[in-house]
């Protein structure tokens, strides 16, 4: 089977944390493209060592250009050298072994050239939830998956020609919701996407502190206050972008509603957090996209 794969993956002072997802992706796709947004010396550092050590391409900007701008530079790259499939990460995920092998065998195994499939996401553990990441694997065979209409954007493998057609990641939106954005233009496109259960990545979702509440386990992101700015911002912007996706409406209404709740009971900085979200709201509404400032 065929892996004409590029990763790209978008570092932003993970440090030596970095090789776990790494070194879970190097063996799995046939190149690797890390885009440094502006990290600090002990990210460089890990970057410079794994430039030795293996034949990746590492572009750094000099400063947080936002992760849309860092995959775009990704994806040209991919595109320039006429890669067919464009795998995204998250430097903080780490696949499973095989995750990729298992997305493109289902791919050939069970769809046409004709079923307009381009986008194949896997399955999501939140690393904050296990105890033993042994026994989360990716399985060829016996394939079971759904369609989506939007997931985030870590271990989202894309035929290369979508962002021929639908264009490239939203840099107005900086960061936050530019995942989803991505995935609505797609669908909006009539490309379909499916979510493949046998494919396994383990994710992390902010800074995920689990609360004990009354015997019940909330997972809370404890985004900081300048994120609870972008967020609020630009749910505002797909909301209006994307009002008649009554599937997107219903998720974001959802979304809304727990992430609220859960900064009121649980997280600290609830009034720094709430007067961010606020000015996201303003700055909205005045059309002030971009890096916060």
């Amino acid at each position: 089977m065929k892996n004409s794969v590029c990763c790209v993956i978008v570092t932003y002072n993970i440090g030596i944390k970095f090789y776990e997802c790494f070194n879970a992706i190097i063996n799995q796709v046939e190149k690797v493209v890390i885009v440094d947004n502006g990290s600090d010396n002990e990210t460089l550092n890990v970057l410079d060592d794994i430039k030795l050590k293996y034949d990746v391409i590492v572009i750094y900007n000099k400063n947080n250009m936002g992760i849309a701008n860092a995959l775009n530079l990704g994806v040209k790259y991919a595109l320039d050298n006429k890669y067919e499939w464009i795998l995204t990460m998250d430097n903080d995920s780490q696949a499973t072994e095989n995750m990729v092998k298992v997305m493109l065998s289902c791919y050939e195994t069970c769809f046409k050239s004709n079923d307009n499939i381009v986008g194949l996401f896997p399955e999501y553990i939140d690393k904050s939830s296990i105890k033993d990441k042994e026994i989360y694997k990716s399985t060829l065979g016996n394939y079971s998956y759904n369609e989506i209409g939007f997931d985030n954007t870590s271990g989202n493998l894309v035929k290369s020609d979508v962002f021929i057609n639908v264009g490239s990641f939203k840099e107005k939106l900086f960061i936050d919701s530019v995942d989803h954005d991505f995935c609505l233009r797609v669908k909006q496109s009539g490309e379909r996407m499916v979510k493949v259960r046998n494919a396994k990545l383990l994710h992390s979702l902010g800074n995920t502190k689990v609360y004990n509440f009354f015997g019940v386990k909330i997972n809370c992101s404890n985004h900081s206050a300048l994120r609870r700015y972008y967020v609020t911002r630009n749910r505002c912007y797909m909301r209006a972008e994307y009002k008649n996706d009554k599937e997107y409406m219903k998720y974001d209404r959802k979304t809304f509603i727990n992430e609220n709740l859960k900064i009121i009971i649980f997280e600290k900085d609830k009034i720094n957090k709430m007067r961010m979200s606020i000015k996201g709201y303003q700055d909205f509404k005045n059309n002030k996209f971009g890096e916060f400032n």
